[in-house]
């Protein structure tokens, strides 16, 4: 299969995305057929639970080099763009809430367990040991066995509009597990690029759900840890390493 480079149009730490006429095809570079494969049942289950989803097709080589997965295209925009002003950025917020909280109606416990990946990402962290037996022992704590559908990655630019309808999109990360830790992860990963944001999206959840935003935030030392392990740049990696530190000191 060949693919034009003036279909790029999308690009990430791991892969880049590619139109090709009614199709998406997703390159990965250095991901095993597994995870691929792992992406691709967690979109399936999202899309079958009747989410708003792209259809996932088939998983295929490229050049016999690389592993690509093809999925319908969306011809859509990112939920927050520029030129936004403040009452369209709360509105799009808002819409963002109430997908998270559709995803979080799901049951999935077919999926990976939210708690086992956390606790994979912080045992292979540089932090002292002594560190993330603190910090799994928090988890041991938060962790309620809930086995609801998280998105693992859930941000405004992974939900398109296409004028009619919200999609979301990038799966990779999907886990069975509890809500508040999903909220918190998209919390941090939205502070990362728009603090002022992150903190409307806290309060907008929070009113939502019904819940304290200390509620959201007490996952906050165990999935900072986490985000350590991934391909994210020395800047938001330096935050977060203080965030846990900052944590740690107050237990003393």
């Amino acid at each position: 299969m060949s693919i034009e480079i003036e279909h790029l149009i999308g690009k990430g730490a791991t892969a880049k995305v590619y139109r090709n006429g009614h199709t998406a095809i997703k390159i990965y570079t250095d991901t095993s057929e597994d995870e691929v494969s792992r992406e691709m049942k967690c979109q399936y289950f999202a899309y079958k639970a009747g989410l708003p989803v792209p259809k996932v097709y088939s998983i295929n080589k490229i050049k016999d080099e690389f592993i690509a997965l093809e999925m319908e295209y969306i011809d859509g925009s990112p939920l927050i763009h520029h030129n936004m002003d403040e009452v369209e950025i709360g509105e799009a917020i808002s819409v963002l809430v109430k997908l998270q909280r559709e995803i979080h109606t799901i049951q999935a416990p077919e999926l990976f367990k939210l708690s086992d990946i956390i606790t994979q990402k912080i045992l292979s962290t540089n932090l002292e040991i002594k560190i993330k037996n603190e910090l799994l022992m928090l988890l041991s704590e938060l962790d309620d066995q809930s086995e609801k559908l998280c998105h693992g990655d859930f941000h405004p630019f992974n939900v398109l509009y296409d004028g009619h309808k919200h999609w979301i999109i990038d799966w990779v990360d999907a886990t069975a597990g509890n809500p508040l830790a999903d909220f918190c992860r998209t919390y941090l990963l939205i502070k990362s690029q728009m603090e002022e944001v992150a903190e409307l999206y806290l309060q907008i959840t929070c009113n939502e759900v019904g819940c304290l935003s200390s509620d959201v935030l007490k996952w906050q030392p165990v999935i900072a840890a986490a985000r350590l392990n991934e391909n994210i740049d020395g800047l938001s990696k330096s935050y977060l390493y203080e965030l846990v530190q900052l944590w740690y000191e107050r237990l003393k």
